[in-house]
């Protein structure tokens, strides 16, 4: 009975994992079915999506300029007045404008270098020789060793000079007088500046050199012969200069000498400014030529010209020094067009996020209180780059991930990551990719694996 009954369990036994090994084989049959079903409709899905797409290249087209890039926030008048309007009128050329007014100068400066041969002329010598005293000393900005006169005695020697009549007005507030000096040796040697007003001379106290050129100056606020404050004839009759002697072989060089007028004027003057952002991700510094300001403006008044300047970044001042344009516009009283270029001084005036900051003002204080509508300002950059225009006439959004560029002699390839949606036309710019002069064709290939070429020269 015991044999029997054992051999019942082993026949149950051998049944159910025959049954097991049944179900397994099913169940692996099972999933391999599902996924050979689910590839096979993946596959059908891509061919059904890479069918539907119908993108083309419609237009490619060498891009010089950048558009225009227009103020986004209101413009700092930093002597004047806003009279009526907004920037926002000034984004575009439509005659709507922002009005201004030009406003009192208020404290000014004026800086006056010499002209012309003065009481006296005692430092021995003069470089280069065959110069005229006053003629080495009156660059701007001073050239140092390339121009001078030095001391060659022991005693005290003096230099005046006649400088240049003021074309200011108002109330004479000080006036410094500068010197730009150094010794030649490590003995300790003396300057002092010298102004003559009057028929009389008047020093400042010893100023100590030292063997690099240096700056010094002295302020006087009022007259010294008078006492009283300063008048513009006795500024215009004004000699300039200083005192100096030698001390063995060490010298005293002096390279230049101005006189700087503070004054408050009662004239009026326009200075404002605005900031302007590049889109350096569209239009890359490395790959930016040069930067164009334009400016279309009004004035009532002709009798000043008008000038467009940036902040220098490296020079931390607002200048138009190497411009293409740096002697203003001089208005018609009609609408005027004032444009400069930065040439290739341009990266000076622009910060690594793409900020250029720009100021119109006019070019000097005077009587009259000019108005300016200004109905556009604008900054763009100069590249070679190209714009492509993409259409998509198929049912489904298309997703631009390679392009090429191809000559007999190149083929350039690009990432790209451009969508354009289902019957629609996309332009994409690259400030970065320059067509070749010759015959060439374009490629761009989507991520479905499409492909569609354009052909030009």
């Amino acid at each position: 009975m015991w044999t029997i009954t054992r051999l019942r369990l082993k026949q149950d036994r051998r049944g159910v994992s025959n049954i097991i090994v049944v179900v397994l084989s099913l169940v692996i049959i099972v999933a391999i079915v599902a996924n050979i079903v689910l590839w096979s409709y993946e596959m059908n899905q891509l061919d059904w999506e890479k069918m539907k797409e119908d993108t083309s290249i419609t237009n490619v087209e060498r891009i010089s300029r950048s558009s225009w890039f227009v103020a986004q926030s209101e413009y700092t008048v930093n002597t004047g007045s806003l009279v009526n309007g907004t920037y926002q009128d000034t984004q575009t050329v439509n005659n709507v404008y922002e009005t201004f007014q030009e406003g009192l100068a208020g404290s000014q400066l004026e800086t006056l270098r010499p002209n012309a041969v003065g009481q006296y002329a005692e430092l021995g010598t003069v470089y280069p020789g065959g110069t005229a005293h006053w003629d080495a000393c009156d660059e701007d900005p001073p050239d140092d060793d390339a121009s001078y006169v030095q001391t060659s005695t022991s005693s005290w020697r003096s230099e005046a000079y006649s400088i240049q009549d003021s074309s200011a007005s108002g109330n004479i507030n000080w006036i410094h007088v500068y010197v730009r000096a150094r010794k030649t040796s490590t003995a300790d040697i003396s300057i002092r500046t010298l102004i003559r007003t009057n028929s009389t001379d008047y020093e400042s106290s010893d100023i100590s050199l030292t063997t690099s050129y240096q700056n010094s100056y002295t302020q006087y606020n009022t007259n010294p012969f008078t006492g009283q404050p300063w008048t513009w004839s006795e500024i215009d009759s004004l000699q300039a200069g200083a005192s100096a002697k030698s001390l063995g072989s060490t010298h005293a060089r002096m390279t230049a000498v101005w006189v700087v007028v503070n004054h408050t004027s009662t004239n009026y003057t326009l200075d404002m400014n605005g900031a302007f952002a590049l889109d350096v991700s569209t239009y890359p510094l490395d790959y930016i030529q040069t930067v164009e300001i334009q400016l279309k403006y009004r004035a009532n008044a002709t009798d000043e010209n008008w000038y467009l300047k940036a902040y220098n970044w490296t020079a931390a001042a607002y200048s138009n020094s190497g411009f293409n344009n740096t002697s203003g516009h001089t208005p018609t009283t009609g609408w005027d067009i004032h444009a400069v270029n930065l040439t290739d001084k341009w990266r000076s005036y622009v910060s690594d996020s793409g900020t250029i900051y720009v100021k119109l003002q006019d070019n000097q204080a005077d009587a009259n209180q000019t108005t300016i509508d200004i109905d556009f300002l604008g900054v763009r950059v100069k590249i070679d780059g190209t714009r492509f225009t993409f259409e998509n006439k198929g049912a489904l959004t298309s997703h631009l991930v390679s392009l090429w560029i191809i000559n007999s002699t190149n083929h350039q390839h690009f990432d790209i990551n451009v969508f354009v949606n289902s019957a629609e036309t996309t332009t994409y710019l690259r400030a970065d990719i320059s067509l070749p002069e010759s015959q060439y064709t374009v490629k761009v290939v989507t991520e479905r694996g499409n492909t569609a070429v354009y052909s030009g020269s």
